[in-house]
């Protein structure tokens, strides 16, 4: 006798994101390192910052914030932010660095599931600009028919009219993905890999704040133990174009940030 299944067709949203997951891990060779630096001062300092915002009518969130981070990072680290080709039968291919950085970050979407939006420019926004798209992005989405935007974006003949919702113009350019499963699920768990989707070479994934025990140094000076915030993110490359050596200069322009956090005042 036949098993009973409950089937359930793909969906146009599961489709699309079936079929670009599916190329990257066809062609990348994932590596992944797990950066976790402690955030306390850091988030001490964005509670004033995000009140600071408030006054001058601004939302301003932690991963705003965050991303702006890793734009400037990835200027001290510009080929993370490359695109890259490759011919397998050749043995050969070529990396061009990406002008612009413009975030591809997953947004949770109200019918369920996600979609990769695009935050662009973000080495040259300030966190005004970026907490700006962020907002327009937000808007964008509670007046978007997702069927047609996922036929347009499937079928670019598709007769597609936006109006005011997203367009596929807001799914397409990323050239670095950043996704952030902190903001949608705090518990202790954490990325362990995420994918790159090509042509991109670098990705990162942020995970919800944890306490923990730790050493840090008090206003004595003294080392001293105690419970401490780490942020955990994983940090993914594809090693046909990357070393460790070429993500050294990303993570450590994220240790100043996170030892000197009074910087976000200035972005």
């Amino acid at each position: 006798m036949a098993e009973n299944l409950n089937t359930h067709p793909l969906s146009l949203q599961r489709r699309l994101v079936a079929y670009k997951t599916y190329a990257a891990w066809q062609e990348v060779p994932h590596v992944a390192y797990q950066y976790e630096p402690d955030a306390t001062d850091f988030l001490t300092e964005f509670q004033k910052l995000k009140e600071d915002f408030s006054h001058r009518g601004i939302r301003l969130s932690i991963n705003t914030v965050l991303l702006k981070a890793v734009a400037l990072a990835l200027k001290e680290a510009p080929i993370l932010n490359s695109r890259f080709t490759y011919d397998p039968e050749q043995h050969n291919g070529e990396i061009a660095e990406n002008s612009q950085i413009n975030l591809g970050v997953p947004w949770l979407l109200p019918q369920g599931g996600m979609m990769t939006l695009t935050i662009r420019d973000g080495g040259r926004q300030d966190l005004a600009g970026i907490a700006g798209q962020v907002e327009a992005i937000r808007e964008k989405v509670e007046k978007t028919d997702f069927t047609k935007l996922f036929m347009a974006t499937a079928r670019p003949e598709f007769p597609f009219d936006p109006g005011e919702g997203l367009s596929p113009a807001d799914i397409e350019g990323g050239t670095v993905t950043v996704s952030n499963i902190g903001s949608i699920c705090k518990s202790p768990g954490q990325f362990a890999l995420l994918e790159i989707l090509p042509p991109q070479v670098f990705a990162a994934g942020i995970s919800a704040i944890q306490e923990r025990p730790g050493v840090y140094v008090n206003d004595a000076g003294e080392k001293v133990l105690g419970i401490r915030k780490i942020l955990p993110m994983c940090l993914v490359f594809d090693h046909r174009v990357l070393d460790f050596s070429d993500l050294v200069p990303f993570v450590s322009r994220l240790d100043r940030l996170f030892q000197d956090p009074q910087e976000i005042f200035s972005w």
